[in-house]
């Protein structure tokens, strides 16, 4: 990997077009638990230890194929929908091309940044990841910036699945599990809490509530939610789907 280069004598590092090279991910981690692998699309996973995944659980070998990454569109009022990640069929049929974005990976100790810039869409983005000391939680701060000379109407959406329960659950009982969720909507996010956790250690009530949530750069929160994958994205899964969250916003909680 040739084209690496290293910034400073902490090994701070940058590496253009990251996506192109495959099993590459990094680590983001803190002292109260947290440990999650992200790749340069923002694939990878999120979780405390073997029976508690916020992400579904994945090895090298599918790192890169899953499409429950942390994706985050932009819809432009007139033009289209953008993955800042990189995470759509859009870019997926363009790389190895001429067509491909142009994206810069620079990365640290526990921690990542990817700018990408679209001139389909005249958008540029810079989406960083990393564990902050105090919280077993992971934040992926995203910053968007019009480069086009015309205004643009852009709904952000965040789109980011969760998993909610032990790896063992990929191989056993995984529908049956998932039928345990309990979903909560709430003003900033969603919340899963399954009733109890169900593998080869036997039944328990759970007490673990996993959760994604967000807000601005001025802490207002998301004005929608959506809690159910599958009623939101339908058959065809995250990368088809370019308009993930279309309800008005509601202050109430809805359990799915």
């Amino acid at each position: 990997m040739t084209a690496v280069r290293f910034l400073d004598k902490d090994g701070t590092f940058t590496l253009d077009k990251a996506e192109n090279y495959s099993y590459l991910y990094l680590p983001v981690a803190n002292e109260k638990g947290l440990k999650a692998a992200v790749t340069p699309d923002f694939g990878g996973d999120s979780k405390v230890d073997q029976n508690t995944f916020l992400m579904e659980p994945v090895s090298a070998e599918n790192l890169h194929n899953n499409r429950s990454t942390r994706n985050f569109w932009c819809q432009i009022k007139g033009i289209g929908s953008w993955s800042v990640t990189g995470a759509s069929a859009e870019a997926e049929l363009n790389r190895f091309t001429e067509e491909q974005e142009e994206s810069t990976l620079t990365a640290g100790f526990m921690w990542q940044t990817v700018t990408r810039s679209s001139e389909k869409y005249g958008l540029s983005a810079k989406v960083t990841s990393f564990a902050p000391l105090a919280h077993a939680a992971e934040i992926m701060q995203v910053e968007i910036c019009n480069e086009s000379k015309a205004a643009r109407t852009i709904t952000p959406v965040a789109a980011v699945p969760v998993y909610g329960r032990s790896a063992d659950n990929i191989r056993d009982h995984r529908h049956v599990t998932s039928l345990l969720h309990r979903i909560t909507v709430t003003t900033n996010g969603v919340c899963v809490r399954p009733t109890m956790s169900f593998d080869e250690r036997g039944h328990k009530k759970n007490e673990m509530v996993y959760y994604v949530c967000g807000m601005d750069g001025e802490g207002n929160s998301p004005s929608t939610a959506g809690g159910s994958t599958f009623s939101r994205f339908g058959k065809q899964g995250w990368r088809e789907s370019r308009i993930p969250f279309r309800r008005k916003r509601s202050s109430r909680r809805h359990p799915v």
